[in-house]
């Protein structure tokens, strides 16, 4: 009848034959009760047990004080601070009706980055940067006739075959890559473009300039295609493929060139 109402931890341990009483006298020192013992050819079994330690209800209701005691505070708090919060708003709602007095606006700097377009090239300034494959310069000048405007456009290089019609400057042979540059300019002036001259140049960062680049018509592939653009209508668009032959793509830029030497240069690049 002792043993109603208690609980037991049980446990199960295999041993070889002739330690049986060493091991129980171990593990009765540790508070177990040997239960059940079954031998067999070299081992024995044996099952423990011991009754498992009752919880510790003092320590559970001191924990449970502690947690009625945190939620007091807690709710003490957030009255208080509902309470700020009140105090808080009325006086905001005081100062709203005291008489307020104009103040002087301040000047906001206008800021041209923030409405640039990042497709426009600025192509303004002596150390210009130069433009992206893709983007559009915008050429300007002044002429006796009016302003002569211009929106050139140069897209990436696109490789392609030469065909046996092929026509290359020169007579050269090719080189081991030919491109041709997608490039648009379109008259956005008041006044038909004119302009004196219009010269276009590929280079690459093995070439330069004047090391075998060269200019390539092929089909719809034409060379010094870009000339066209002189004496282009008002609001007139023209779009073409330049072509050339050069070494690599590696470095590859495009320049265009209005008006000679002295005139304007801008340059795309990836």
């Amino acid at each position: 009848m002792t043993d109603e109402g208690t609980r037991y931890e049980v446990t199960e341990i295999r041993v070889i034959r002739g330690t049986e009483s060493r091991t129980i006298t171990n593990k009765q020192q540790e508070g177990w009760e040997l239960v059940t013992q079954e031998k067999g050819g070299l081992r024995t079994t044996m099952t423990f047990r011991r009754p498992k330690p009752k919880p510790p209800w003092r320590l559970w209701a001191a924990l449970g004080g502690v947690g009625v005691l945190l939620v007091g505070i807690m709710t003490v708090g957030a009255i208080l601070e509902d309470d700020s919060d009140a105090s808080t708003t009325d006086a905001a709602a005081a100062s709203n009706t005291e008489p307020s007095f104009p103040q002087p606006a301040l000047e906001q700097e206008a800021d041209p980055s923030s409405s640039a377009d990042p497709m426009i090239c600025d192509t303004t300034g002596l150390f210009k940067d130069p433009c992206k494959f893709g983007q559009t310069a915008i050429y300007s000048k002044t002429v006796r006739s009016g302003e002569v405007k211009l929106e050139i456009t140069v897209g990436e290089p696109v490789e392609f075959m030469l065909s046996e019609n092929a026509i290359i400057a020169y007579d050269l042979p090719p080189g081991p890559v030919s491109v041709y540059f997608p490039v648009t300019v379109k008259n956005i002036s008041s006044e038909l473009a004119v302009i004196s001259s219009v010269h276009t140049q590929a280079t690459n960062a093995e070439q330069g300039e004047y090391a075998g680049i060269r200019e390539v018509s092929d089909g719809d592939i034409d060379s010094f295609a870009v000339s066209a653009v002189q004496g282009l209508p008002v609001g007139e668009s023209l779009s073409v493929k330049e072509g050339w032959t050069m070494a690599t793509l590696e470095g590859v830029e495009y320049r265009v060139s209005i008006g000679g030497l002295a005139g304007y240069d801008v340059t795309f690049t990836r």
